[in-house]
């Protein structure tokens, strides 16, 4: 996975600034909290998923994103100011944390 994209990730992350992104074809607007390794050695973004901008109808919540899947990359000014129920900074899915909130 591309250092550039970590770097980016883990400045949103720390800064808690939303993110956008396509994922599998879809539209994806996500506060990052955790970026880590998953126990499958791949590289992983969870988020709560505000929005699905090209299915409106879609589940929004917790998502873990493959990080070699995300196309697109953009971090947005706009802020999330509060930590979404449910969160686990030591998510026990992943080998290896890299960032989190």
């Amino acid at each position: 996975m591309s250092n550039i994209m970590l770097e980016e990730l883990s400045k949103a992350i720390g800064a808690r600034l939303f993110i956008q992104f396509y994922y599998n074809s879809q539209l994806y607007l996500v506060e990052p909290h955790l970026l880590g390794q998953n126990q499958q050695k791949e590289d992983c973004l969870c988020g709560w998923s505000t929005e699905i901008a090209s299915n409106p109808g879609a589940k929004v919540g917790w998502h873990c994103f493959m990080l070699e899947k995300i196309q697109s990359l953009k971090i947005l000014e706009k802020r999330f100011y509060r930590i979404r129920p449910e969160y686990d900074p030591y998510d026990s899915t992943m080998s290896r944390i890299y960032y989190r909130v």
